[in-house]
C-alpha cells in the first residue's frame, strides 16, 4: 500500500501538474511513481531535470541504460559505485566521461529505487527483463 498519494493531473499540486502531463504524454499515462513524486512537486521536478539532462547530454545506448538500472536495482549500498569496479571500468576502457556519466545513471535509478521503497509504489509496468 503506497504511503503518499498517486495524483492524477487533475488533483497534484498546481506546480507539478505541467510535470505530470509532460511525464503522462511521453509514458502513455501517469506512472504510480510519477503520481506519487507529484505529491511533492520539487521531487518530480528534480526527478525531470536529471532524466533531461541525460536525454541531453548522454551517449549510453539503450542496452547500457538498462544494465546499468538493473545493476543498480542489485546493489544494497553505495560502495558499488566506487573502487574495484571503477577501476575495472577504467581497465575496460572507459574513459573519465563515461564514467562521470554512468553516475548520472547511477544516480537517477537509486532516486527511483529509494523513493519506490519509500512510498511503496504498486508497480504498473512490466518487470524489465534481465539482460542475458
Amino acid at each position: 500500500m503506497p504511503r503518499i498519494p498517486v495524483h492524477t493531473v487533475d488533483d497534484a499540486p498546481e506546480a507539478a501538474r505541467d510535470g505530470l502531463k509532460a511525464l503522462q504524454a511521453k509514458m502513455g499515462k501517469v506512472l504510480n511513481i510519477h503520481g506519487e513524486m507529484a505529491h511533492a512537486p520539487v521531487v518530480l521536478a528534480a526527478y525531470q531535470g536529471i532524466q533531461a539532462a541525460i536525454a541531453e547530454h548522454g551517449t549510453f545506448d539503450a542496452r547500457v541504460r538498462e544494465a546499468i538500472a538493473l545493476a543498480v536495482g542489485a546493489a544494497n549500498d553505495c560502495a558499488y559505485c566506487q573502487s574495484a569496479h571503477t577501476l575495472s571500468a577504467r581497465a575496460a576502457g572507459w574513459t573519465e566521461e563515461e564514467l562521470g556519466e554512468l553516475f548520472t545513471h547511477v544516480l537517477v535509478n537509486m532516486y527511483t529505487n529509494f523513493f519506490n521503497h519509500y512510498t511503496h509504489t504498486e508497480l504498473d509496468v512490466p518487470a524489465a527483463p534481465g539482460l542475458g
